[in-house]
């Protein structure tokens, strides 16, 4: 039977969710050091692996944008700019959030807590580029952990929607053909290019493209459903499979690695007809999944918080340190699971865009006007 809910899309969130939220506090908070004494070996894999997990949110991103939009050509008109304008409501209203909350942690801990792990006190121009997602490309620090993906994130679903508009207007004028076809061929052709050549300049990484090749296979996987082809779901997942061989071969990347497999696993996913996977049916995950970006958003400033406590009460106590890495953790889930109940959930629109964006102009200016 054929799921209502992809489970392997709720359990690659999940995963990638507790792996990067790890990552950062290994990164960015001094318990970790602590607590290394303990767990070389895993403080090394979390530091050093663990943010390839972005790769799974890149090409799972890229499935659920194709699959919505695919799904939805045959009965709708597409409009770029308002899809696009959504898009950016709802990655950016709990961004808001989260960075006002970023930039008030930041404040208050900074007396009592010399680290490098927070930002500098804010500026004008920083409040603005935060706001318009140009923080890495006007090169400026930014006021929390991740920000920049959700820039990214959003070029990325730019460039796709783009692929799809122009091919919208492309079947408008022949006629002919399908065109999720003929978005998919953008789509192609884009993924190679990245794979190939725009992946291999780490100059880009502050542009959309340098990531397209994962964001473009999970298009390419969700769009095949739609797209009407007369070769299996497993023959393109053996095409991708030699496509990555050969970059591999031109160009060793584990990160690539991780996305083919993603790749490959949600062809097999598709190739069974998404049907329900019993054991992964578990409320946990779903929640988990449903949240994760929200924890994504929230975790830093959690992490800067209880760092700061065990800081300055227990700074070579192991045992509060390893206690405090896990208290952030389970504070991040908490804190997350409700602002993707309060925050992301409800329909977005400009007027509660608006509110979260001048509550962060007025937290940033409250913070610069103490000093």
């Amino acid at each position: 039977m054929k799921s209502e809910r992809l489970e392997v899309i709720d359990l690659l969130k999940a995963c990638a969710c507790i792996l990067i939220v790890w990552h950062h506090l290994v990164l960015y908070s001094p318990m970790a050091n602590r607590v290394a004494e303990w767990f070389p070996l895993l403080e090394a894999f979390l530091l050093n692996y663990a943010l390839m997990a972005v790769q799974i949110f890149l090409v799972v991103g890229g499935y659920l944008n194709a699959k919505s939009w695919a799904s939805a050509v045959p009965n709708s008109a597409f409009d770029f700019f308002p899809r696009l304008l959504l898009r950016y409501q709802r990655l950016t209203i709990p961004l808001l959030v989260a960075l006002s909350v970023a930039v008030a942690i930041t404040a208050l801990v900074r007396p009592y807590f010399d680290h490098s792990s927070l930002s500098n006190a804010p500026s004008l121009i920083q409040v603005v580029a935060h706001i318009f997602l140009l923080q890495d490309i006007l090169d400026l620090e930014a006021f929390s952990a991740g920000v920049w993906y959700v820039a990214i994130d959003f070029q990325l679903f730019a460039m796709a929607m783009a692929c799809a508009s122009l091919a919208q207007v492309w079947q408008g004028l022949s006629g002919k053909g399908s065109v999720v076809r003929k978005a998919f061929g953008f789509w192609l052709i884009l993924t190679l290019c990245s794979i190939f050549v725009w992946n291999l300049n780490p100059l880009g990484e502050i542009w959309g493209t340098y990531f397209f090749g994962a964001y473009g296979l999970g298009l390419c996987v969700g769009a095949w459903r739609f797209a009407g082809f007369k070769f299996s779901v497993r023959n393109f997942g053996l095409l991708i499979l030699i496509v990555g061989v050969v970059a591999m071969a031109y160009h060793s990347r584990s990160r690539l690695l991780l996305a083919i497999a993603t790749a490959l696993l949600l062809c097999w996913y598709e190739a069974n007809d998404c049907n329900a996977i019993q054991c992964l049916q578990r409320k946990w995950i779903r929640e988990l999944s449903n949240a994760s970006y929200a924890i994504f958003l929230i975790h830093f400033s959690v992490s800067l918080l209880v760092s700061a406590v065990v800081f300055n009460f227990w700074p070579e106590n192991i045992s509060a340190n390893a206690v405090g890495l896990g208290v952030s953790f389970g504070l991040s889930v908490w804190m997350g699971r409700l602002i993707h109940q309060a925050i992301e959930s409800p329909k977005p629109n400009w007027q509660r865009y608006l509110q979260w964006a001048a509550m962060f102009v007025a937290t940033s200016t409250g913070v610069m006007l103490i000093g």
